[in-house]
Formats: structure tokens, C-alpha cells, sequence
């Protein structure tokens, strides 16, 4: 059985790269969750370097996500948490990560209702310009 180490970090990688920009908290979060898999404080030499030449411009997230293609719902929703929490490692809410989660999620199969709580929805945009002015002055 091929080792899927590699593709879960290109994808937790494009996960880093989703709002066109890298942060160095994003890239530690990366090599922290795959310790945690690992179970090691260091990542080996090969994966490290790995992750240090990810680059975002030639993935293939089809050809990433076919190798989980037969990988059980539960298995699948996993990896897109830990994809949530390199979108997390920033402190910032942004609907580009939350638009590729989606998209990620899309590519394994999964319906959207199964990792709804991963994602943000926008339920109705209001004017609450009148109702605040009645808040403030009664």
C-alpha cells in the first residue's frame, strides 16, 4: 500500500495557500498536524523538504483527492478538518479557504450537509440601518 502522507500534506498545503497568501502560522499548523499523525516531534527529513517545495501554482487537487476516492465518509471528513484547522492556524475567517474546503470536500464526494459544520453560510444579507437607529435613539 503507497503511502498518502505526501498527498494529504499538498493538500494541507493548498489549504495554506487557499487565501493567496502563506503565513508562516498556517505552514507550522501543516507540519504540526502531520507530526500529529506521525506521531514524532520532527517531521522526517523527506517530508519536511517536501512541504518546503509545495508548490501551489502546479497541485493537482483532482489527482490528490482520487487516491481517497474509495476512503470511507468519516475518513474523508477528517481530512477536511484537519484542512479547517490550517485555515484556522491564521485567526482569520475567509470565505476563499471557506470556498476551497467546500471544493475539497466536493472533490472527495462528499455532500455538503456532511461537513456543513465546517463552513460558513451567509443566510440572508439585511439592512438593519433603520432597526439600529431605533436601537440607539429608542
Amino acid at each position: 500500500m503507497k503511502d498518502r502522507l505526501p498527498l494529504v500534506a499538498d493538500l494541507l498545503m493548498e489549504a495554506a495557500h487557499a487565501d493567496s497568501r502563506l503565513d508562516g502560522e498556517e505552514k507550522d499548523a501543516v507540519k504540526s498536524l502531520l507530526c500529529g499523525i506521525l506521531e514524532v516531534p520532527t517531521l522526517p527529513m523527506d517530508l519536511a523538504f517536501h512541504i518546503d517545495e509545495f508548490d501551489a501554482k502546479r497541485f493537482d487537487r483532482g489527482v490528490a483527492t482520487k487516491a481517497f476516492a474509495a476512503d470511507p465518509p468519516a475518513l474523508k471528513k477528517r481530512l477536511l478538518e484537519l484542512i479547517a484547522a490550517v485555515h484556522a492556524a491564521d485567526g482569520e475567517l475567509d470565505f476563499a479557504e471557506d470556498a476551497h474546503l467546500r471544493a475539497v470536500g466536493e472533490a472527495l464526494g462528499l455532500p455538503p450537509e456532511s461537513f456543513k459544520e465546517l463552513v460558513v453560510d451567509v443566510i440572508e444579507e439585511i439592512d438593519l440601518g433603520e432597526d439600529l437607529d431605533r436601537l440607539r435613539y429608542g
